[in-house]
């Protein structure tokens, strides 16, 4: 069921421009540009664990996998990137590490991984809009559930977000895809955290779903909702 939010949108949200723009990488060269961002993002905090992302790995090129890179409209440089792995023919990576709840891994679920951004120019809002190139991603893909694994002290960080943890006690478990370094792993239900946004005043709400971002996997959002709008009239009859 479309939200009321997805009603009214093609006449009544606001068109915001970004200083950047986010697509999707398709080839090899723009992986590498994933993984140097990466690697500086990183590399910063986790010297390590940094080296080990300087090179493209398997999920990066794995057909179920989606890697996010954000570009400058000034010099045309990746300042950004962030990954999504559906399940579609193994489970999510995150499960190397642990075993999700089978309540949580019904339906079609995917992971939301390897944000990264090397430098702290436009940090807040790139954070806030690679995130949403990824849910509008998961959306349009028809994923029902995200998660998103987040180190301390960055967990804090994503308290904005309103997200569900999936251990008790806020609980923390070492990552074997993130250098066995220990990761609160967070969820959301896709179709349900608008209405769950829009009932709280999170200020997000009208950041994610009524204003529209035209920079963002050229213009997802608005063509999703077009499609989920043909969709139910096609439902309906």
């Amino acid at each position: 069921m479309l939200s009321s939010t997805a009603v009214n949108f093609l006449s009544d949200s606001t068109s915001q421009l970004l200083p950047f723009w986010i697509a999707k990488a398709e080839s090899d060269h723009e992986l590498e540009l994933a993984a140097r961002a990466r690697q500086v993002a990183y590399g910063k905090h986790l010297p390590q664990l940094g080296d080990k992302l300087a090179t493209p790995d398997e999920d990066d090129v794995d057909q179920d996998s989606a890697v996010l890179l954000a570009y400058s409209k000034l010099d045309g440089s990746c300042i950004g990137t962030v990954r999504i792995q559906i399940a579609n023919q193994r489970a999510l990576r995150l499960e190397d590490s642990f075993r999700l709840p089978s309540a949580l891994r019904q339906g079609r679920i995917a992971e939301i991984s390897r944000l990264a951004i090397p430098s702290r120019s436009n940090g807040l809002t790139l954070r806030l809009m690679l995130i949403k190139a990824a849910y509008w991603y998961s959306r349009a893909h028809r994923v029902d559930r995200c998660f998103l694994c987040v180190r301390y002290p960055v967990d804090r960080q994503y308290r904005r977000f309103d997200l569900d943890d999936v251990m008790r006690n806020d609980g923390f478990v070492p990552m074997q895809h993130i250098g066995m370094i220990p990761h609160r792993i967070l969820w959301f239900d896709v179709f349900n955290i608008e209405a769950r946004w829009l009932l709280s005043a999170n200020p997000l709400h009208s950041v994610y779903f009524s204003n529209s971002h035209p920079d963002l996997l050229k213009n997802i959002q608005a063509n999703t909702l077009i499609q989920e709008t043909l969709a139910q009239r096609r439902n309906h009859g």
